[in-house]
């Protein structure tokens, strides 16, 4: 029994190891970011960064000069893709080895919060910093962009290491009366490299002001000793000098930028309010990523740990503590939230991966409080509830990173893969956007097996922009004039609201089939009509509720049973319309009953009537598939305007014939094969 003795004895001292026990820490965190690591596919993002890091380096800075995220993680990755190569495990490695370098100073921070809070500890804690590393390394949210070929681990490792400066920094000043230039250069350098990765680590500024002004106002070390004024007005002035060290080396890169890092999209987005994005930001932080539902109950766990923590702190008599760690989660999420109501209303310039770098104080916050001696049952257990709760909420999601297909990224690898084994001689293949994700695989895979004849190209042309007129697109096909068009469609409702790509064919041809892989939809067309022109517009003059004016449509002459059929309207908006309305497109039998229909709202969600200007003419695409068992005959098709509580606007058009509610637009011939 001896050896065994021995064994047993050795590892207590190990686990005694100041190093030992946030190795393993490490080490778990690691496992989990490596596990799966090439299981899922490039997205269209990961591939813009691949694009990117295979530019030159001056080319690279003109191009992310007009993009929202600056050049250094993308230089980085020019690097790194020399070293280790172009593999799908390579590319995303270095975001798990930032991730990686995070969960460390995730450790790290925990520690300078507490000595920062109360610099005379009698001995340091380990419990909250292991805890904190632990939630940490199990954060859903953490783990999949660490998992993702973008900056967000690396401006959240940035973050955290800038944070930590500035603790440091506090905590010399506050236990020795003495500044170091040195730490608050250290945070100023960390924060500028973070926000030359992405802009949103500006926000960090607020969140730093906070923490030093905090510090400031409760830096009496007692009633007889009050606050030496002069020195804190030097700390303050250290400070500054460090945040504006920090705003004048980001100036010259946002001289030649700030034309691009917040482009206008051309499409029309939500209003973005404070607490919508508030709310995003928080779904995100329970679920791992907002394209997952938010686990049932969130609120009320989210809630309950803090209810704990609260209460927690202010028994064991850590308010500062817990004022610091909630000036380092909440001042940078409304700074960033009030910034994007105030400035971009409507545009997309919010996503929240961008405020990632907070989850460090959020699991630094939740854990702040474990302890496992000393102290009674009931503190033990008002400690160990908060990360508790939260796991509740984080185990499930971690999870589902691995395992649930329906919140894994679209499989760009295999829809290529598709494309160019569906692929014959003289097709065309035409994505909407430039998805650079599809061009990484298709390079990858022609190496494998070479495809003769073949075309590619992004419609609109260009990383950004929206399709607002066909000139283009109709000049391309004629001069390729392919047999078939594969059209690669991803976000085609924000780059093609109108779908000309796709109804600039419907006339011209007929649709031969679809697969879709996620939110990839892969449509196939067999051209039979040449050359393709403008669709032959029936002009049509009917104002629906003084707000609207249809001037001309489309429709198809004649759809089988059990195929498609299209509608296309021309709207041209008299004044900008009070509601978003619906507008349905039926087709009635001779009785005047409703065979079938298709209702939406005009374009989608993104632009709805409200959002539409005078003056515009906006192309309005509708297509369904009739039903197999609809008899064959000649079918009447009506239009018509609601609103959401179902009422129809009025219409006055120039065809004696129609209702007062609905416009007729003519004869669908149904054939049965």
């Amino acid at each position: 029994m001896r050896p065994v003795s021995l064994l047993l004895a050795w590892a207590g001292k190990l686990t005694r190891s100041a190093f030992v026990l946030p190795v393993v820490v490490v080490w778990i965190g690691f496992g989990l970011r490596a596990f799966g690591l090439q299981n899922q596919s490039l997205w269209f993002d990961e591939g813009w960064s691949w694009h990117l890091a295979k530019m030159s380096l001056g080319d690279m800075a003109i191009a992310t000069a007009a993009d929202r995220s600056p050049f250094l993680y993308y230089a980085m990755l020019h690097v790194w893709l020399k070293l280790a190569g172009e593999s799908e495990f390579a590319m995303r490695y270095l975001s798990l080895a930032a991730d990686v370098a995070g969960l460390a100073l995730v450790m790290a921070l925990a520690s300078a919060v507490m000595r920062a809070a109360k610099p005379v500890y009698p001995k340091q804690p380990r419990a909250p910093m292991l805890a904190a590393g632990l939630l940490y390394a199990a954060s859903p949210f953490a783990v999949w962009y660490a998992q993702e070929t973008r900056m967000y681990a690396l401006v959240s490792a940035l973050g955290s290491l800038s944070t930590y400066w500035l603790l440091r920094w506090l905590r010399e000043w506050t236990s020795t009366q003495t500044l170091s230039r040195r730490a608050v250069l250290y945070s100023a350098l960390a924060l500028t490299a973070a926000v030359y990765s992405h802009y949103y680590a500006i926000f960090l500024l607020p969140a730093h002001a906070g923490v030093v002004l905090l510090v400031l106002a409760l830096a009496k070390r007692s009633a007889a000793e009050p606050l030496n004024v002069r020195l804190a007005v030097r700390v303050w002035l250290h400070w500054v000098g460090g945040a504006v060290l920090t705003v004048l080396a980001i100036i010259p890169w946002l001289l030649v930028a700030s034309p691009g890092f917040a482009y206008d999209d051309g499409f029309a987005f939500p209003l973005n309010t404070i607490e919508g994005r508030l709310h995003d930001w928080l779904i995100a932080l329970a679920s791992g990523v907002p394209a997952r539902a938010a686990p049932a109950g969130w609120q009320v766990l989210i809630i309950g740990a803090l209810a704990i923590l609260v209460l927690g702190y202010a028994v064991t008599h850590r308010l500062r503590e817990l004022l610091i760690l909630v000036a380092l989660v909440v001042f940078p999420a409304l700074a960033a939230t009030v910034a994007v109501r105030v400035f971009y209303p409507y545009r997309s310039v919010f996503h929240p991966r961008y405020l990632i770098y907070i989850v460090p104080a959020v699991c630094v916050l939740f854990a702040g409080l474990v302890r496992v001696r000393g102290l009674p049952r009931l503190a033990l257990l008002m400690g160990l509830a908060p990360p508790a709760l939260l796991s509740l909420l984080w185990v499930p999601a971690l999870w589902a990173n691995y395992s649930d297909p329906t919140v894994a990224r679209d499989d760009v690898r295999a829809a290529t893969r598709h494309v160019v084994e569906a692929l014959a001689a003289g097709d065309l293949v035409v994505m909407t956007r430039d998805h650079f994700a599809v061009r990484y695989y298709y390079s990858m895979i022609i190496q494998q097996r070479p495809v003769s004849d073949t075309r590619w190209m992004a419609m609109p042309t260009g990383l950004h922009g929206v399709l607002d007129n066909d000139v283009e697109w109709v000049d391309a096909l004629n001069a390729f004039r392919p047999d078939r068009v594969r059209l690669m469609l991803w976000q085609d409702d924000v780059v093609d609201p109108q779908q000309l790509v796709e109804s600039t064919l419907w006339p011209h041809g007929y649709q031969i089939g679809e697969y879709n892989f996620g939110s990839i939809r892969l449509p196939l067309y067999h051209i039979t009509d040449w050359p393709v022109r403008e669709a032959p517009w029936q002009s049509i003059d009917a104002v629906f509720g003084d707000q609207l004016r249809l001037t001309g449509f489309w429709s198809s002459a004649q759809s089988y049973a059990g195929d498609w059929f299209y509608v296309v309207l021309l709207w041209q908006p008299i004044r900008v319309p009070d509601a978003a309305y619906r507008v349905f497109i039926h087709v009635l039998d001779t009785e005047g009953r409703i065979v079938f229909q298709k209702d939406k709202l005009p374009l989608n969600s993104l632009i709805p009537m409200t959002r539409w200007r005078p003056a515009q003419t906006i192309r309005d695409p509708y297509a369904t598939v009739v039903p197999p068992d609809t008899p064959a005959g000649l079918y009447r098709i009506v239009v018509g305007v609601y609103d959401e509580s179902g009422a129809r606007l009025p219409v006055r058009s120039d065809r004696a014939t129609d209702s007062r509610d609905a416009v007729s637009l003519g004869m669908v011939q149904v054939i049965r094969r």
